[in-house]
């Protein structure tokens, strides 16, 4: 990396490799990403759709099935983000979601023979929702959510090819052209049921969610089409007093639960129809701080444990930390 940074003679040198390998590539693209259900539009139409338990997940497809020998067939996914009401006066909702995929397409999306060097990918995607609650009882909220979105997807030498031409101002086109891009439009219609008490909380939203997905702009030929991601899910949360304090505010039990149907193309990206989510952990209060902006202040922490359960067999768990405002 430093040479190809710093080094006087690499732009010469480096240029006449890619020159010679290019051909090769760009072949091993066409065939990885011709344009069907679950490819890497497929992947990215799973990371679009906002979760509210998001987390980072592997999924090791060579137990599926998948490639095998010296190839990588780990998948690797992961979703940060949040929504939230504006208020009761303005009950404006919004969400803003983040993920990330790293992947070998070939051992993911294939079951051709694997290579010593292994040809990893990114996928980056963001997802906006703005939707409206309509209050239909002292506890149940119709929200209806309309959803814009937006992927990226490059190769690890792609992305280092960029890099290097802004910094070195050289003509890397044969390798920074060889990208996807991505945009989408879709909406949810969320039922949620809220029930608070000083007793205990109650956190129940039943979710569908759709987004069409297309290519545009300077994607490779072979990945150009068009995907559909659909997905239903059930969200639970339960807390109640723990009995103890923590930073002078009450500390909270809480029990968390996941359930979702994966309806849409995105299924034969993951090599997974359904998955499930428990787990739970501590929630504690922060109102006390004021942390915030523009009337915006978290309120509460959690820290939550969560085990991960698909069909095929997939396994997992994993830590994470919720906020609310």
């Amino acid at each position: 990396m430093l040479v190809a940074m710093l080094g006087p003679a690499w732009p010469a040198a480096a240029q006449d490799a890619i020159r010679a390998d290019g051909p090769a590539r760009l072949e091993q693209l066409r065939t990885t990403f011709a344009s069907r259900r679950g490819g890497v539009l497929g992947l990215m139409g799973y990371s679009v759709i906002p979760d509210g338990s998001a987390n980072a997940l592997q999924v090791d497809r060579s137990s599926q099935g998948g490639s095998n020998d010296e190839g990588d067939p780990t998948l690797t996914l992961s979703q940060f983000g949040f929504g939230f009401t504006w208020g009761e006066s303005f009950p404006l909702f919004t969400e803003i979601y983040f993920s990330y995929a790293r992947y070998d397409p070939r051992a993911v999306f294939t079951r051709e023979s694997a290579r010593v060097t292994p040809f990893r990918w990114n996928n980056f995607t963001g997802t906006l929702g703005i939707g409206y609650d309509i209050r239909l009882s002292e506890t149940l909220w119709l929200r209806p959510i309309v959803n814009v979105a937006a992927g990226y997807a490059a190769s690890d030498v792609g992305l280092f090819a960029s890099f290097i031409e802004y910094r070195r101002d050289v003509d890397l086109s044969l390798l920074t052209d060889a990208e996807v891009q991505a945009w989408g439009v879709g909406g949810a219609l969320t039922l949620a049921h809220y029930d608070y008490r000083p007793e205990r909380e109650i956190d129940v939203e039943l979710r569908y969610t759709q987004i069409h997905l297309e290519t545009f702009g300077n994607t490779v030929p072979a990945a150009r089409g068009q995907s559909t991601a659909q997905a239903l899910g059930l969200w639970g949360r339960y807390r109640w007093p723990s009995g103890w304090e923590m930073f002078g505010r009450p500390l909270r039990w809480v029990l968390d639960g996941n359930a979702t149907a994966y309806l849409g193309d995105q299924r034969d990206a993951i090599g997974f129809s359904w998955a499930l989510k428990v787990g739970g952990g501590i929630e504690f209060d922060t109102g006390r701080w004021e942390l915030g902006a523009m009337g915006i202040n978290l309120n509460r922490v959690r820290l939550i444990g969560r085990y991960f359960y698909a069909d095929d067999n997939i396994t997992g768990y994993s830590f994470g930390i919720g906020m609310s405002f």
